[in-house]
């Protein structure tokens, strides 16, 4: 699909490539960013990667710089392990559980004591029919489904495609890591029926990890579960194989499963600096600086996107800025999102009248999975997808992408929200990006977001990043920033 071809679209760049930062100067901010292994929301980690943002911006001659907390709902793991059969067997935790209340220190297994272990297949809610899991810890498999780059289009009427060598006609096997499916389900209804502990194995997603990070909480209101109250592990396939192999040889099996974490309020921080225009309406450019792992994709590259923005219109004298235009790395994306929903009412609250959020995540190298889930580069770009709600930039923002030869690239015309205080309820064309809470709050937004493979797992390192992507990504959101300062 390529309805790119045939639309006269006419063009003419304001940006200037010379004075736009070089792929390896942003790429040089991904590697400073990754270099701490993770950037947790409430750790030291964190805090270093927003004093590293706030330094950048005060150097490139950003104004008003200065890195707000908010309190976020952080989960801390001081232990966990898991043995099944005498075998102690490689495990992480899952994200988000093992929480009996909204804070406190919560431990399972701890004392050495040893459960019994039933396997309940995929888990589903026949699975529990039949099976007495009261008191036992549950073993599940979990096959996250397989993931059609060519139904992302129908997600949208009328979307923009530009893919002018068609490489996404290619069928690749891919999962979808974002969306809950079997998973969390059968958490939820293991806790339902009396289980004391759940461990998933990751039947078909990358390689062979024992883990994966995606938090389920808010999934839990259909079962009436407030909280991901279960101790819960992840294994491997090779590691499920031997539990499932045990299960048949044995039909009972018992082990000793010890989780131990702390949920507590810790400050995350929002890193925030201007640039004075003409006007006093502000042009929002952001992104989110935490990160489970390393995380050069996931989301240095978007951050460092900004920092070259910011670098970029630091250099255009304040009379040629029609607008006032607000730099920010956000936190909380692992967590609770507090930080993002923090900052939307800290600016309204200041009086700050933000009129458009330029969001930019993800500039990352494509992969997909061979016939045994082992992870490959595939040699292209990941594709991406902007979301746009204002009305007035779409049809510049499909120019901007055919004009610096972004690839690979879909645009949507999305509805703008129409309050945070209402009641949530999903829409299939809701802004699933950083910009959401912006979106929601009735902000329009362009918010370009990519779904790689691997955006959850440790592998996502500064060897993923396409460095020849980066000026051109970032000089289209130039245009995309500049004409929001004109047209809006």
């Amino acid at each position: 699909m390529n309805n790119s071809k045939g639309e006269e679209m006419t063009y003419q760049a304001k940006v200037r490539q010379n004075s736009f930062p070089e792929g390896k100067e942003i790429f040089s901010w991904i590697k400073d960013l990754a270099q701490w292994g993770h950037r947790k929301t409430g750790t030291p980690e964190g805090r270093k990667s927003a004093e590293y943002i706030e330094g950048k911006m005060r150097a490139f001659g950003l104004e008003d710089v200065r890195i707000e907390s908010v309190p976020s709902m952080c989960m801390m793991v001081e232990d966990f392990s898991l043995t099944v059969g005498g075998e102690k067997m490689d495990a992480f935790y899952i994200n988000g559980t093992n929480r009996g209340g909204e804070s406190g220190r919560f431990s399972f297994g701890t004392d050495g004591s040893e459960s019994e272990f039933v396997y309940v297949g995929q888990g589903l809610a026949e699975d529990f029919e039949r099976l007495d899991v009261k008191g036992k810890v549950v073993v599940a498999s979990v096959y996250l489904p397989e993931f059609d780059m060519q139904k992302q289009h129908e997600w949208f009427d009328d979307p923009f495609v530009y893919d002018p060598l068609n490489q996404m006609e290619e069928k690749k096997k891919k999962v979808d890591i974002y969306s809950p499916s079997i998973w969390p389900a059968n958490f939820y209804l293991a806790q339902n029926h009396g289980a004391v502990g759940f461990v998933g194995i990751l039947e078909n997603y990358m390689d062979d990890p024992y883990f994966y990070n995606e938090d389920y909480t808010e999934n839990g209101w259909p079962y009436g579960c407030q909280y991901m109250s279960l101790p819960a592990l992840w294994v491997s396939r090779s590691s499920g194989k031997k539990i499932k192999a045990e299960f048949e040889t044995s039909g009972v099996i018992r082990g000793q499963m010890t989780v131990d974490t702390l949920y507590e309020y810790r400050n995350a921080f929002n890193v925030s600096g201007r640039l004075k225009g003409k006007s006093d309406d502000i042009v929002l450019v952001h992104s989110h600086h935490d990160a489970v792992f390393e995380g050069a994709v996931q989301d240095a590259s978007g951050t460092s996107e900004m920092l070259a923005l910011a670098k970029y219109f630091a250099q255009i004298p304040a009379e040629e800025r029609e607008k006032t235009l607000m730099f920010a790395a956000l936190d909380t994306h692992y967590t609770d999102y507090a930080a993002n929903i923090g900052f939307v009412k800290k600016r309204k609250e200041v009086g700050d009248n933000v009129i458009i959020d330029i969001a930019i995540e993800h500039i990352g190298k494509e992969a997909a999975f061979d016939e045994n889930y082992n992870l490959y580069e595939t040699g292209q770009v990941e594709p991406r997808l902007f979301y746009v709600s204002e009305p007035k930039l779409y049809a510049f923002t499909k120019a901007t992408i055919a004009n610096y030869d972004l690839k690979k690239s879909i645009a949507a015309l999305v509805p703008v929200g129409k309050g945070l205080e209402r009641e949530y309820k999903f829409h299939q064309d809701e802004v699933i990006s950083d910009a959401f809470y912006w979106n929601e709050s009735g902000v329009p937004v362009v918010s370009m977001v990519c779904g790689m493979q691997y955006l959850f797992h440790n592998s996502d390192k500064p060897d993923r990043i396409p460095v020849e992507e980066l000026q051109p990504v970032g000089m289209a959101f130039a245009e995309i920033t500049t004409e929001a300062m004109r047209k809006l």
